[in-house]
């Protein structure tokens, strides 16, 4: 019943409206064997090369071969969890302190806008790549009587805003985009179990890097729906990206959570 209704409420919470990204699934191998001998006879004919004009069969992305990599950006956003998140005498309330629910009970979280930053055009040329790293202390406390499971389940949301995307919307769902499209990644899914007493702490640090991308031009014409011209457009305007951090917990007491990261393009 609980791995039920955790699922239910993580689907809602995390995934509406948002394309979790950085997922690359390759052409079929027959058909890219095929196309890379094809060019192979080609060059021996005295055709092109292969490498003069590659495909996406051939290499996966073909809009990025052969260009080098740039330091573009760093972005980097602060949230916390506790039981109480009560400011001091004659100061605001914290909007990055996420009030946990009392055990067993879970807690998602959405912390909006932790950070922000805003590329100008032409920063890249086909695509926007990430090296992200999460920086995150957990607080794990079982004061019950009985055995539970724990979880800690942590996203980085990017909302890319570009000019490009106004009046466009989503081709499955009619959605107007409004400026914008979300791309989640995700960061930490640990899960185990607590006997009656038992408290721990774990730090996560692992480091996940570009695949697909945050955004690319195939993908804006693929999985967004826009034109080839319009996806070469929305590289030669200025990019803004938000970063937002969502989550599910469970027997977790406290936790304080960094996502930096690293923006790169092409």
């Amino acid at each position: 019943m609980f791995r039920s209704t955790l699922f239910l409420a993580l689907a809602a919470t995390l995934a509406a409206g948002t394309a979790f990204a950085d997922e690359f699934r390759s052409p079929p191998v027959a058909e890219t064997l095929a196309k890379a001998r094809q060019a192979e006879l080609v060059a021996l004919r005295g055709g092109v090369s292969a490498a003069a004009a590659p495909t996406v069969e051939e290499v996966g992305d073909a809009d990025s071969y052969g260009r080098n990599a740039k330091w573009l950006a760093l972005i980097s956003g602060y949230a916390y969890l506790s039981t109480d998140c009560t400011p001091p005498v004659g100061e605001p309330a914290d909007p990055n302190c996420v009030l946990i629910n009392p055990v067993p009970g879970f807690t998602n979280f959405d912390v909006p806008d932790v950070a922000a930053i805003t590329l100008p055009g032409k920063s890249a040329n086909s695509f926007l790549c990430h090296s992200q790293t999460p920086v995150t202390s957990v607080s794990f406390f079982n004061p019950g009587a009985t055995r539970e499971q724990y979880r800690f389940q942590l996203f980085a949301i990017y909302r890319i805003e570009s000019q490009v995307l106004e009046g466009l919307s989503d081709p499955n769902t009619g959605d107007p985009y409004n400026g914008a499209i979300e791309v989640g990644i995700g960061s930490v899914l640990d899960t185990g179990y607590l006997e009656p007493g038992d408290n721990m702490v774990k730090q996560y640090t692992q480091t996940r890097n570009c695949i697909a991308g945050l955004v690319s031009q195939r993908n804006l014409v693929n999985g967004y729906g826009l034109t080839e011209a319009q996806a070469r457009k929305f590289f030669r305007k200025p990019i803004t990206i938000r970063m937002s951090l969502r989550g599910n917990v469970r027997m977790v007491d406290a936790a304080s959570i960094n996502i930096g990261t690293r923006v790169t393009g092409d």
